[in-house]
């Protein structure tokens, strides 16, 4: 989306460029108040979008025109990059879901027999694997949350110390994944190749994941007070290598992507490798990938990636209330105002993304909506002083993938939550963890968000374009 093209064929709104700004408040304020309501789920902020675009029009001096500009809009590149991504990454994600590769991986750490230090540097490096291969941070906390947590605590570890693991290597993976969705979006946002994006940004990922894992050792060991007889009941339950071989999809997708390839290409063969490694295997039938039944289409593919289409929607609803801003013309007067004020130097213009990436993190609980909202007044500030698109992606996906990890309404911490209260009905040794306690444990979060702002003060990994 370019503010030029919009600018070039305004919308006139009765109140000014101001007026502009509705669709997308409504959808900011409404999404606030799902939040404290306990109730942040994409189908309400659907139609909080939806509430938004409808009272613009009543404030549109041509309610037609306004009208057909809405449809335009949802044409709009990047909205069709995310759509697709999430077509194809859920499909992806959802045949390794099924495909028993989180108990694969506890068996593996079961097996190298880790103390509980270990076992939760162990957690965060699984489940950072997981994300980087399936490319979902939620996906990954609602599948460790039922494995990993009661593993950890029967095995010693610090019930808060393995939260706070999990969620960490979510957010590594969400933040590394060439198919992850703000990957995707952090690159399309800006106009950058996905591979290349990846490379650059292995750099803060590495010294934010080591500096992490080491933490995990010092303070992943405090104990649960749990006999260590319940943990080989539960791991011999839980622990199956059978999913090992799922590893190689994963990887293969990985190697394609930061080689270059299309995400749209490694997603691709990503799929089909995995519905060849997996029947070859035994690992699944075809058919639980894909079928006919009863008149009903079936199968992990087809559930993975008709559970993103909810997101998709409200992507190009948001794309659509971004771009009534631009032809309204308030963001022009926004990016005039940052060029005037914080954005006059390099680093200004740095810090200008970084305050608009955050700010629109704060306001609602899924980062790829966050980021969809900030990135196009990302890519005008860093063209405006010749900024590589590669560092704005990184500074977008980078702040998404810390602190919005920790906030008590993101939709990682709203979900594990819920798992937990499950598993403590289950096992009598676990307990609810209050978000409070866990907070001070997602080192990840906590230690990429300072990495970022100071590798904005000192230039540290800064490209021009």
């Amino acid at each position: 989306m370019k503010l030029s093209d919009q600018a070039a064929d305004p919308i006139r709104f009765r109140g000014g460029p101001w007026a502009s700004v509705i669709p997308l408040a409504v959808f900011i304020v409404g999404t606030g108040w799902l939040v404290v309501s306990g109730a942040a789920e994409v189908e309400g902020m659907i139609l909080l979008a939806m509430l938004g675009i409808s009272l613009g029009m009543g404030l549109a001096g041509s309610p037609s025109r306004y009208s057909e500009r809405v449809f335009s809009l949802m044409a709009n590149r990047v909205a069709t990059v995310a759509v697709v991504c999430w077509l194809w990454a859920g499909a992806f994600s959802g045949i390794l879901a099924d495909s028993g590769l989180v108990e694969a991986i506890v068996w593996v750490g079961a097996n190298i027999q880790l103390e509980a230090g270990l076992f939760t540097v162990a957690t965060f490096f699984s489940a950072a694997l997981f994300a980087v291969s399936v490319g979902t941070g939620l996906g990954t906390v609602v599948g460790f949350t039922a494995v990993m947590f009661p593993a950890g605590i029967v095995l010693g570890a610090h019930p808060a110390a393995i939260m706070g693991a999990i969620y960490s290597g979510a957010a590594f993976g969400d933040n590394l994944a060439p198919i992850s969705d703000t990957t995707i979006i952090s690159a399309a946002t800006q106009e950058a190749d996905v591979g290349g994006v990846v490379r650059s940004r292995l750099k803060y990922v590495a010294i934010a994941g080591g500096i992490s894992a080491i933490l995990f050792y010092i303070f992943g060991a405090e104990g649960s007070g749990v006999a260590p007889a319940q943990a080989q009941e539960l791991l011999a339950v839980t622990a199956d290598p059978a999913g090992l071989p799922m590893l190689i999809p994963a990887a293969l997708v990985f190697v394609v992507a930061v080689s270059g390839g299309h995400f749209l290409a490694a997603l691709t063969v990503g799929v089909l490798a995995s519905i060849v490694v997996g029947p070859l295997f035994g690992i699944f039938a075809l058919g639980d990938v894909f079928r006919v039944e009863d008149g009903a289409v079936l199968g992990s593919a087809v559930d993975g990636a008709l559970a993103l289409l909810p997101i998709a929607v409200l992507t190009l609803l948001l794309v659509t209330s971004i771009g009534i801003m631009a032809a309204g013309g308030f963001l022009e007067q926004l990016m005039e105002w940052l060029s005037r004020t914080v954005a006059r130097t390099v680093r200004g213009a740095e810090a200008a993304i970084v305050g608009l990436i955050t700010f629109a993190n704060l306001c609602v609980s899924v980062n790829t909506v966050a980021m969809i909202t900030a990135g196009p007044l990302a890519n005008v500030l860093r063209k405006r002083h010749s900024l590589s698109k590669y560092r704005s992606a990184n500074l977008m996906d980078t702040i998404s993938c810390s602190f919005p990890y920790m906030l008590p309404y993101a939709a990682t911490i709203v979900a594990a939550n819920g798992i937990q209260r499950e598993l403590a009905l289950r096992y009598d040794f676990v307990q609810v963890v209050p978000w409070s306690q866990e907070v001070v444990y997602i080192f990840y979060g906590m230690v990429l968000f300072p990495l970022m702002i100071l590798a904005v003060i000192t230039g540290f990994g800064r490209e021009r374009g």
